[in-house]
């Protein structure tokens, strides 16, 4: 029995502690957004690399993009 009441008031004690309105700080939030709109976006650049070969003795490059994972050229001669 004392076990029992124990528990339903650690339960009750529980419930209110969680039951208990929490008010936003307004303004905090307000300014937040107002910052958030403000900004201004820079894109991220796409990150090349350069290959290079020797095709009937002539040399040529291709670009491979980093972020694409794709070739952005054809071989082309130097």
């Amino acid at each position: 029995m004392k076990k029992a009441l124990i528990t339903f008031l650690l339960i009750c004690v529980m419930t209110v502690s969680f039951a208990v309105p929490v008010m936003a700080n307004t303004a905090v939030a307000e300014e937040t957004v107002k910052e958030a709109a403000y900004q201004e976006f820079m894109p991220f650049t796409d990150m090349t690399r350069i290959y290079h070969r020797m095709s009937n003795g002539r040399l040529q490059f291709r670009v491979w993009g980093i972020n694409s994972m794709r070739w952005l050229t054809d071989w082309t001669y130097v």
